[in-house]
């Protein structure tokens, strides 16, 4: 009996300081935050502005082989080389769409992108320069070159690094442009000689870019892309003498380089990415 009733004194006992301690604290599991995700499917516009250079050459040679040469000296075929070496810097708009896919992994990302631009650039040069040969030493002759595109088309692979809502990335691959160029001799003894060029040119291009995710999928981004598309040269012997006789053998060569630096600013939404 002793015991029992010391029993229920310790159990009273342990019951009254556990009241004396107060409701014990309820604490709320930590809430994790997921991290955003620029990986899946993308499609985009875009806008900005090109800077191209064209270098276009027009070039013979002496050879008194061919009927002593239709340049009567070096001395005029150097200087007829000279004016045909011209350079045209045109600038202009450049616009159009965008897709893609990332893929990222922690912070790294990788992906690729697609892109069909307006690419409208333009320009012709004319120079007059004046024999110096013995007996038409002062009669001029000029030399008129142009250039002309109308549309980019690009595939490039992007690696970059993300930062909250931020992506810094680097990009690099094929482009390809329609490359148009005509070239024109002609002097006052209606000597003439034409030749023209039409041809889907395929270059590289390099760049880097920034973007910022929005919110719904949405985001904009800043990029600097350069092109090159390399040097495209023909040949020919389609010199008429008074516009009426072919002058045998004399060659020609005609070559166009063009180069260009592309500034833009764009808006892509993700198809169902984590975004």
């Amino acid at each position: 009996m002793r015991f029992a009733v010391a029993a229920l004194m310790a159990v009273g006992t342990t019951a009254a300081s556990a009241a004396d301690l107060g409701p014990r604290a309820y604490t709320k599991a930590p809430t994790v935050e997921h991290g955003l995700s620029w990986s899946g499917w993308y499609i985009g516009l875009n806008a900005g502005g090109a800077s191209s250079q064209a270098d276009l050459g027009t070039s013979t040679i002496f050879d008194p082989a061919h009927g002593a040469g239709y340049f009567g000296s070096a001395t005029d075929t150097a200087l007829f080389n000279a004016a045909g070496a011209q350079r045209n810097k045109p600038n202009g708009f450049t616009g159009g769409v965008q897709a893609g896919f990332n893929w990222q992994a922690g912070n790294f990302l990788a992906g690729i992108e697609s892109d069909f631009q307006s690419f409208k650039q333009s320009g012709s040069n004319s120079t007059t320069a004046f024999y110096t040969n013995p007996g038409i030493a002062g009669t001029p002759f000029t030399i008129t070159q142009s250039f002309s595109t109308d549309w980019l088309w690009t595939l490039r692979p992007r690696v970059g690094l993300t930062a909250g809502n931020w992506l810094f990335y680097g990009t690099g691959g094929v482009a390809l442009t329609n490359l148009k160029a005509n070239w024109l001799f002609i002097d006052r003894f209606a000597d003439t000689e034409a030749a023209s060029l039409s041809k889907t040119k395929t270059g590289w291009a390099v760049g880097a870019g920034v973007e910022y995710a929005l919110t719904s999928g949405w985001s904009i981004k800043a990029e600097y892309l350069h092109l090159d598309f390399g040097s495209q040269q023909i040949t020919t012997t389609n010199l008429l003498d008074g516009g009426t006789f072919p002058v045998p053998g004399q060659p020609f060569s005609h070559s166009v380089k063009l180069t260009s630096d592309i500034a833009r600013a764009g808006v892509n939404y993700s198809l169902g990415g984590g975004m």
